[in-house]
């Protein structure tokens, strides 16, 4: 388990300078510093250092920091194998989303979860159990049930944005369950499936989901008439992130079409990323 380290110029544990003068000695304790200065340090760490990297371990005055409101707005599990690691003890990712939430407060402050490739149906069901208000929800894993999915769903009254794999959207159950219950969805990110993205596709996804604003499609070739039928389609569309690895779609009417959005960034098979910020 981490312990700090004592400054061996000082006694008692001692951070930092020692003021002499006339009438005073001046030391400052590792306890006593000050959540402002903290919290800072802590917004650089993830849930792994957090929880079990031996932070909240320190102090009682630590431990509460460590838990700060504004530490957890954002829960970011994409390789929860650290989390093992800095446990010692190898255990399911369920009992360690488990531990997350505990030591979160249940999860109240939590805004963006980001679960892990290898999170089950039950890991969603929690979370939507737990963190009902739950803004944004990335969900990476392929084999989730759609059972699980739309019972999860069910739960959460505020999604605005959420991440999925192209497989799960590929049922129109799950389409018309997430937009009966979410019909002002504006965040979507769609992670590679099985299948490219085709022009039907853009038809579909443009019909369930108009009120979009941010729209990824990272590393799932598109064809230009789906790329077209997307930028006629999505008439609120600020954001739009694509992923080209076969030819280049991106010419002079597509860009032309995407000078409304406030930005469009894209990948090309033989070029570095390109973006363009539009006015």
């Amino acid at each position: 388990m981490y312990s700090p380290i004592t400054p061996p110029l000082f006694s008692n544990a001692t951070i930092g300078a020692t003021f002499t003068g006339p009438s005073s000695r001046i030391a400052r304790r590792w306890e006593d510093l000050s959540n402002d200065l903290l919290i800072p340090i802590l917004l650089k760490l993830g849930p792994a250092e957090l929880i079990a990297g031996g932070f909240s371990s320190v102090c009682s005055s630590w431990r509460a920091a460590a838990r700060d409101a504004s530490l957890w707005k954002i829960l970011d599990l994409p390789d929860w194998g650290v989390i093992n690691r800095r446990i010692g003890t190898p255990i399911a990712f369920h009992r360690v989303l488990g531990r997350v939430l505990a030591f979160t407060r249940g999860g109240k402050f939590i805004q963006e979860v980001h679960l892990s490739p290898y999170s089950s149906g039950l890991d969603l069901i929690l979370i939507s159990e737990r963190i009902p208000n739950l803004l944004y929800l990335s969900l990476p894993n392929p084999e989730i049930i759609e059972k699980d999915f739309c019972m999860a769903l069910s739960n959460f009254k505020s999604l605005r944005g959420i991440s999925v794999n192209r497989n799960i959207l590929a049922s129109f159950g799950v389409l018309f369950h997430l937009i009966k219950l979410f019909p002002s969805l504006e965040q979507l990110k769609l992670f590679p499936g099985k299948a490219d993205f085709c022009y039907i596709d853009a038809l579909t996804l443009s019909h369930f989901f108009p009120n979009l604003r941010k729209l990824e499609i990272p590393m799932l070739p598109l064809s230009e008439k789906a790329l077209s039928t997307l930028l006629d389609s999505l008439k609120i569309l600020e954001c739009l992130d694509i992923s080209v690895y076969d030819e280049s779609v991106i010419n002079v009417q597509i860009t032309e079409k995407a000078s409304r959005l406030k930005a469009f960034t894209w990948h090309l098979c033989s070029e570095s990323r390109k973006s363009m910020d539009c006015p």
